[in-house]
């Protein structure tokens, strides 16, 4: 059995590259997103609270 090495063209390892760093960028995002508005809904509480 011999292993011979797939090379992956430059263009479709920087597409790929692209890709998972916009799926990260939007994990990130979403989830900073959701911390915002948990803030500015403790925030207002606290407001109301005062």
């Amino acid at each position: 059995m011999t292993t011979t090495k797939h090379y992956i063209p430059s263009e479709e390892y920087r597409q790929m590259l692209v890709r998972d760093g916009d799926r990260r960028f939007k994990e990130w995002h979403d989830s900073f997103l959701k911390y915002q508005e948990l803030f500015l809904e403790d925030m207002m509480d606290k407001r109301k609270a005062a």
